[in-house]
């Protein structure tokens, strides 16, 4: 559990949770999110939220034609990898074939292998090949690894773009972290969610990578209006990152579960009436803890609106739910650690 001071902490939580107090709204991870960080106090709303709502939108708008040609533009995914994501859906996939493809890339297999042996995968200091890391990890494990690998070498840090790459990565390892642990219980493949929760954001990355100036706008309105980057991405740019992730999902030929997930993670569809979580239902809880657990000191962080009914779906202890996010962060450093180039 965080080592925070029980004011600040108060006030870290309070502001964590800003927008649905001020609306008034029952965000139903509240409780675990105060089991977490060890509030009891009550939650005062800070005046600033009123008053930033009050922000004038820019607009620079983006047409879809734009969006496609520019996604087009990104670079694609190494072939293995397209074909590792493939082993996620499909039985009887050729790890030997695989492995051998992966091979040829000794850069992959280098970040690969660093992190396969970091102690979320349980097993460290033991994974000395690909075809070791299949045998021990598992194929769809590893599949999954690759694609961490893959994407984040495809966009790295630069100078000219508006975005934090260490905290982008750090958001979205944490994501898929909580993801896996938490997808068993809905009877989900750990490893599928994973993947969708590494990528649900990959829409940011193409967004900031491709039109950064306008990016830049997105951010300086999300920060001073205080609405969620979303909201911000489609009034001033007229589509926002799920748009873009569904664009570069497809040009990357990732599974429809996944690219369905990357889409509308902000905002789920509605229930079919099962009465179990869908993927992108667990993408959408998981990324909303992750924004609950992430570093205090930004200001400008904020856990998104979860329903009720969404939640409900889970139904998971809290004991473990703490467990999870408790071992979520370490994880996720040690693995931003291990990808880094």
């Amino acid at each position: 559990m965080p080592t925070i001071e029980a004011p600040r902490a108060t006030a870290a939580l309070a502001r964590l949770f800003r927008r649905s107090l001020a609306q008034g709204s029952v965000n139903p991870l509240l409780p675990l999110l105060r089991h977490y960080h060890g509030v009891l106090a009550p939650l005062a709303i800070a005046e600033s939220t009123h008053a930033a709502s009050q922000e004038r939108a820019p607009h620079v708008p983006i047409t879809l034609s734009e969006l496609q040609r520019a996604v087009i533009a990104l670079p694609s995914l190494p072939q293995a990898v397209q074909e590792a994501l493939a082993a996620l859906q499909a039985e009887g996939i050729s790890a030997t074939a695989i492995a051998e493809r992966i091979e040829h890339d000794q850069a992959m297999v280098a970040r690969t292998l660093r992190a396969a042996n970091t102690a979320f995968y349980g097993a460290p200091g033991r994974v000395a090949t690909i075809r070791a890391a299949i045998s021990i990890l598992g194929l769809r494990a590893v599949s999954a690894l690759l694609t961490a690998v893959a994407v984040s070498a495809r966009f790295p840090a630069q100078a000219n773009i508006p975005l934090n790459f260490k905290q982008f990565w750090r958001g979205a390892l944490t994501t898929a972290i909580i993801a896996r642990e938490l997808a068993p219980v809905v009877r989900l493949d750990a490893d599928v969610a994973f993947t969708a929760a590494l990528l649900h954001d990959v829409g940011v990355l193409a967004l900031a990578t491709s039109f950064p100036a306008a990016y830049g706008t997105v951010q300086q309105y999300a920060h001073q209006a205080d609405v969620p980057l979303w909201q911000a991405e489609r009034v001033v740019l007229g589509v926002d990152h799920g748009v873009a992730g569904e664009l570069l999902a497809h040009r990357w030929h990732l599974p429809a579960v996944i690219t369905s997930a990357i889409a509308a993670h902000h905002a789920p569809p509605a229930s079919t009436g099962s009465g179990t979580a869908t993927l992108t239902e667990l993408v959408h809880i998981a990324d909303a803890l992750a924004h609950g657990v992430v570093p205090q000191e930004d200001a400008h962080e904020a856990v998104p609106e979860v329903s009720v009914d969404i939640w409900s779906r889970f139904n998971v202890s809290v004991e473990l739910c703490l467990d999870v996010l408790r071992s979520s962060g370490a994880a996720a450093d040690a693995l931003c650690e291990a990808l880094a180039s």
